[in-house]
């Protein structure tokens, strides 16, 4: 089992942003994480934005989007790669000094000097900045599985539900998650448990609930949301779940920040190509294993998506033993909260599995499959997927599931890195 790295590419990328921020060169405003300051709470990361001018900072720090609360004022001094900043003004300043460095996926200013046992300030942000995802949605620290997509965890204020007799329009047929006694999940419409979640409120603290969102849609969901009088605070889900998905360059299925459908089934052929023909990530042709591989660019939930009948050992798909599996992929490129404003994420679907016995170099007819109803081989099949495209890229994956699965020997692991952390020292 192999953890896939910060690729040596991405590396000197971001060491060579290292001093852009020169003092001597006015630019537009850069936008940066801020861990360890206080003022949204709960939101443990507020946005920075910087602008640098003659070695002069100024800026604001605000909350996520779509909050209320007015940003505070920066202003500050940076040379030499020592910035000097103060939060607010008057009597509620508040006067920090960071120095310049970089780690893991990020550039990160952090203080100069801590005390212990008070919460370190850090400003950071990827080589290309953030994606607006990523800007609009923050994981809780307390209370999160890791899901970036597919669903919200909403906040509100015990008083303000308790005294809301029906569940606003705005959020009336929002899917709320719950357990059905049966056990897994499902949803119903928020304001059929309108009534519960006034009940629970009447205890004096705020309710906090996961709802479903369609893949694509949390951002402006979280938005909007937070606009709502009841609303405190919008995060990412705190539920765990399924997910998967492999960070590649954008400029890989994109032009500019519309995705182009040719090369999207270009991409997705000439990477599925290598996976199932038994090629490392790394390699530029195909290996010497037998597939069949038939797709086409369909609409998706959020745009373009890459679907496609797949053959190919399970050698290949899943790391398996003796046999040959059969399925529907789809594959479909989101901006997620989890990207940076150069990178998007691929999110395998996997569906329809069918498996037969491998009798010999080429793939079987189609009569010869059965359905394979287990989900463990899907979860291989998923993981396989997204840890080969990060390896071949160089970049990263993340990949969360509730089935009994354990990864195989050889396996490449999935990091599942969050992009709102700055990570330590000892995590280089």
């Amino acid at each position: 089992m192999r953890n896939l790295p910060l690729s040596r590419a991405g590396r000197l990328a971001l060491v060579a942003t290292l001093g852009l921020l020169a003092p001597a060169t006015a630019r537009a405003a850069d936008r940066y994480m801020a861990t360890g300051l206080p003022f949204f709470d709960p939101y443990h990361v507020a946005i920075a934005s910087i602008d640098v001018a003659d070695g002069k900072v100024t800026g604001t720090l605000a909350a996520p989007t779509g909050d209320p609360r007015p940003a505070l004022p920066l202003s500050g001094t940076l040379a030499n790669g020592v910035l000097t900043l103060t939060v607010g003004q008057g009597a509620e300043a508040y006067r920090f000094v960071f120095s310049e460095n970089e780690r893991g996926l990020h550039r990160i200013f952090e203080e100069t000097t801590s005390i212990p046992g008070i919460d370190q300030v850090t400003l950071f942000r990827p080589p290309a900045g953030f994606s607006e995802p990523a800007l609009a949605l923050q994981h809780d620290p307390e209370d999160w599985c890791g899901r970036v997509y597919g669903g919200l965890s909403v906040q509100f204020r015990a008083k303000d539900l308790a005294a809301t007799a029906e569940a606003p329009a705005a959020v009336a047929d929002l899917d709320l998650v719950v357990v059905p006694q049966q056990g897994g999940t499902a949803t119903q419409k928020l304001k059929d448990a309108w009534s519960r979640l006034r009940l629970a409120a009447r205890g004096g603290d705020d309710v906090s609930v996961d709802i479903a969102v369609p893949v694509g849609s949390e951002a402006k969901h979280a938005e909007d949301l937070r606009r709502l009088p009841q609303v405190s605070a919008v995060m990412l889900p705190a539920l765990c779940g399924e997910m998967a998905l492999a960070t590649i360059p954008r400029a890989r299925v994109a032009e500019g920040s519309t995705v182009s459908e040719a090369k999207l089934k270009s991409y997705a052929e000439a990477m599925l190509s290598r996976l199932l023909s038994g090629a490392a990530p790394e390699a530029s042709a195909a290996g010497p294993r037998k597939f069949k591989l038939a797709g086409a660019v369909v609409p998706g939930v959020s745009g373009p998506a890459f679907k496609a009948t797949v053959t190919g050992e399970a050698e290949a798909t899943r790391l398996g033993k003796g046999s040959v599996d059969q399925f529907t992929l789809t594959l479909e490129p989101v901006v997620t909260p989890d990207d940076a404003a150069d990178t998007l994420s691929l999110i395998p679907t996997v569906t329809d599995l069918k498996s037969a016995r491998k009798a010999g170099p080429q793939p079987p007819a189609d009569a010869a499959f059965r359905p394979a109803d287990d989900s463990s081989q899907v979860a291989g099949i998923t993981q396989r997927i997204v840890s080969f495209i990060a390896a071949a890229e160089g970049t990263r994956c993340a990949f969360l599931t509730q089935t009994a699965f354990d990864e195989p020997d050889g396996a490449l692991s999935c990091t599942n890195i969050a992009i709102d952390d700055v990570s330590h020292p000892d995590e280089n």
